[in-house]
């Protein structure tokens, strides 16, 4: 009873951005945080039926390998046993083969192999014949930066390069029920050159070529999402669905600092099917940072008519690291059901953790090209070195086994 009473006072009390959500900014911290605790499933959270297909991992440039499988299907099968509906690839070419997948692979790749060709390379393949629901990919290509040289050349290009991507998926798989997320890198380092000293934007210290880098992210957007729009039109009786998303990671420095992003530079002037937030500047004890990120994402974005009534934003990344700050189980369970809380009221569709096996080395340093040791690393990860679960996952493995219940 109380929770009803509580719900139907927030309904009543709270001023609606637009369709989609309510905006926490009409709320009070304490409201936001009885509200996230109420979602909390350490406290009693409902956990829904279909929580396999909304909660998954990332696989990509793990530091160790575990069989002698090509790392990218040895990866899919191990999020598959974990219980997981969904999953998210790296989806580009680098030196030869697809980035993140090195151990035992030969992929022979090309230079100029196109997208829909990769999607075609038996790897690849092979994962998407998996039983996942939802394959989120993270695609590097064609934004020009700071370059105002053959940009409709340019922007041309990526647009088919989205086209004939999408068109594949909902012909090869149109009478399957799946789903393919098309999406970037933490779009805020791209927009700002990369993660290096030098594109460590401050308030104070911002690139004079934003505006040009800003413009040209736009169009990039706009070019990408008019590639998936069009061949949906031309695929429209596909059981298959396509989406192209945008991934930001610094939202609160457009909100707090003024500065250009993503969210407050780029949402706002182009149409998107959804946002994914790689979530770490959303990162506090109590989740309330989180849940407001969310909210003003909501109400930045501008989502295409085909998103209608359908849900927008999702996390793209989101972690604790076991091996860095003197962390406990403990603390590292406690984060992760706070966040769970934050993603379940706010009825997120697809949260995915960061990630299978770890990618970063304690320390901070340039990736080895050996397989590393668990005390070598960062300890993001699902599953350890020595095949045995993350404290990440052990929660996980409860959340899901009452999901079934």
């Amino acid at each position: 009873m109380r929770k009803i009473i509580y719900i139907v006072f927030l309904l009543v009390n709270v001023c609606f951005v637009n369709a989609q959500k309510f905006v926490s900014d009409n709320l009070s911290d304490e409201q936001i945080l009885e509200l996230i605790n109420m979602h909390r499933p350490s406290k009693g959270g409902e956990i829904p039926s279909d929580l396999k297909y909304r909660l998954g991992a990332t696989h990509v440039n793990g530091q160790y390998h575990l069989t002698d499988e090509p790392f990218i299907i040895e990866g899919a099968k191990k999020v598959q046993e974990l219980g997981y509906g969904i999953l998210k690839l790296w989806f580009y070419k680098a030196d030869g083969q697809a980035h993140g997948y090195k151990y035992n692979s030969e992929w022979n790749l090309i230079k100029t192999m196109s997208l829909k060709e990769l999607a075609n390379h038996k790897y690849y393949e092979e994962v998407f014949e998996m039983p996942f629901k939802v394959f989120a990919l993270n695609i590097k290509d064609g934004f020009a930066g700071e370059s105002t040289e053959n940009q409709t050349k340019n922007l041309k290009r990526v647009e088919d390069e989205f086209y004939d991507l999408t068109a594949h998926f909902l012909n090869k798989y149109k009478d399957r029920e799946v789903s393919f997320i098309l999406s970037n890198w933490e779009g805020d380092w791209m927009l700002r050159g990369g993660t290096s000293a030098k594109s460590q934007w401050r308030k104070d210290s911002v690139s004079p070529n934003s505006p040009v880098r800003v413009k040209n992210m736009i169009e990039w957007v706009k070019a990408r999402q008019k590639g998936v729009s069009r061949a949906r039109i031309a695929f429209n009786d596909s059981k298959c669905k396509v989406y192209n998303a945008v991934e930001v990671n610094k939202v609160y420095d457009g909100i707090i600092h003024s500065m250009p992003s993503i969210t407050t530079s780029v949402l706002p002037h182009v149409k998107v099917d959804m946002v994914a937030w790689s979530a770490y500047d959303g990162k506090s004890n109590d989740g309330v940072k989180m849940y407001k990120g969310i909210d003003y994402l909501r109400h930045y974005m501008n989502p295409t008519p085909y998103m209608k009534d359908k849900k927008v934003v999702f996390i793209g990344e989101i972690n604790e690291h076991e091996n860095r700050n003197n962390r406990t189980k403990t603390y590292v369970q406690d984060f992760v059901d706070v966040i769970m809380g934050v993603y379940l009221a706010q009825d997120i569709p697809y949260i995915f953790y960061w990630e299978l096996y770890s990618n970063d080395t304690k320390t901070g340093s340039k990736r080895q090209d050996k397989v590393l040791k668990a005390q070598d690393l960062a300890g993001n990860w699902l599953i350890r070195p020595d095949g045995s679960f993350g404290w990440a996952q052990k929660y996980f493995n409860n959340l899901l086994k009452k999901a079934k219940n």
